[in-house]
């Protein structure tokens, strides 16, 4: 169970921390290459794409796989009884985290790699609805984590 668990931190600081990257890196980049030619654009999407597919997916799948075989763990010995509604909870809102992220976002991320390559770079447009699409459920999916993780860390009240 301890290794479980381990895994389970580490996936969920890659997941985090890469998703958290990833906004602010595209937040700066935009902001900084409002006026800058196409190509600096497309750059800048291909990296976010592969930071996205080196970070925030592994740790997806890290945190989604732990988390289930922890749940399967606590279950087999008998110590659901002990599981308050916000574990439950937990459990219910990381899985769904995980799937989104899984099976929506990063294929978007991904798909979004592609087109900006394959992409004029003059083209300022190349791309912008999956990107916006993309940034979105990215938005989601790390506020799922984060209100999983609070329902796991914060004590219910008494």
């Amino acid at each position: 169970m301890t290794i479980a668990l381990f895994l389970h931190v580490i996936g969920i600081s890659l997941w985090l921390g890469g998703g958290v990257a990833v906004l602010l890196l595209g937040a700066a980049g935009a902001a900084a290459a409002a006026d800058a030619a196409g190509a600096s654009r497309a750059g800048r999407l291909a990296l976010l794409s592969r930071i996205y597919g080196m970070l925030v997916a592994p740790g997806a799948v890290l945190a989604t796989v732990s988390g289930i075989a922890l749940t399967m763990l606590v279950y087999s010995r008998g110590l659901s009884a002990r599981l308050g509604t916000a574990a439950v909870a937990m459990e219910t809102v990381g899985v769904l985290a995980g799937v989104l992220e899984i099976f929506v976002t990063f294929p978007g991320a991904q798909r979004l790699g592609r087109v900006i390559a394959a992409a004029d770079p003059a083209d300022p447009k190349a791309g912008e609805r999956l990107r916006r699409r993309t940034t979105v459920m990215l938005r989601v999916t790390l506020g799922l984590v984060v209100i999983a993780t609070l329902l796991g860390v914060v004590p219910p009240p008494e």
